[in-house]
């Protein structure tokens, strides 16, 4: 099965204007150690369950994000092309890496 990407500028965008949510699936040292601000921890040891505790907006794209991208594939492909309530889902291409290449802020600790 295929899986929408997006690229992290896209993903700012999108962010910055709340049009969608950010779901990290890294595990929570990852996460502690630096995130993006307003991701939601749910880490892929912890799928499906972790995924379906997630409350997720209905009006919102779903953005996967790891470290790399590669998890957040997993998730993506495991999920499928939309969330609970036919969200558009997508997976950022190279992860919280090419976030912080790119010079976008995140939190580190």
């Amino acid at each position: 099965m295929s899986v929408a990407t997006v690229d992290v500028e896209t993903a700012a965008a999108w962010l910055g204007a709340g049009e969608a949510v950010l779901i990290d699936v890294r595990e929570a040292d990852e996460f502690a150690a630096a995130r993006i601000d307003g991701a939601i921890l749910a880490p892929l040891s912890a799928m499906p369950a972790a995924w379906e505790a997630l409350d997720l907006p209905a009006d919102r794209k779903i953005i996967v994000m790891c470290l790399r991208g590669g998890r957040s594939h997993q998730v993506c492909a495991f999920v499928g092309p939309t969330g609970p309530e036919g969200q558009p889902l997508f997976n950022l291409t190279g992860g919280i890496q090419d976030w912080h290449a790119a010079g976008l802020p995140i939190i580190e600790a």
